[in-house]
């Protein structure tokens, strides 16, 4: 009985580690974690060529932004929505894991779920 209340205490406590919200602009100290941010679209590209993939932009337009979303073309199809032209200037919070690219922070996200609509 010990063992299983330690065990549900640790899945609690991991579960609250992994929907960490943080502030836009600390984004990069969190590399590798996996946490929320939220904030509002401030850009969104559509690239349309041979690899189709959404840029998401946020905190100023790009190339000022300070953090990005990506979504790849495969993923489009775990989407109800086109995610560029649907999500452009709303408030949303996004969780995944953070990596730096470019020395900028982004996330990478494969689908809808991820992506929380304020």
């Amino acid at each position: 009985m010990k063992k299983l209340l330690l065990l549900l205490c640790a899945g609690c406590i991991a579960q609250v580690a992994l929907s960490q919200t943080i502030v836009l602009d600390s984004a990069a100290n969190y590399e590798g974690k996996t946490v929320t941010v939220c904030a509002k679209v401030q850009g969104a590209k559509l690239m349309d060529g041979e690899k189709k993939t959404v840029y998401l932009n946020f905190g100023k337009p790009y190339p000022n932004h300070t953090f990005t979303v990506v979504i790849f073309g495969k993923d489009f199809a775990n989407f109800s929505y086109a995610p560029a032209e649907f999500l452009k200037d709303k408030t949303v919070c996004i969780t995944g894991t953070i990596k730096i690219y470019k020395d900028k922070p982004e996330m990478i996200i494969t689908k809808e779920s991820e992506i929380k609509i304020q």
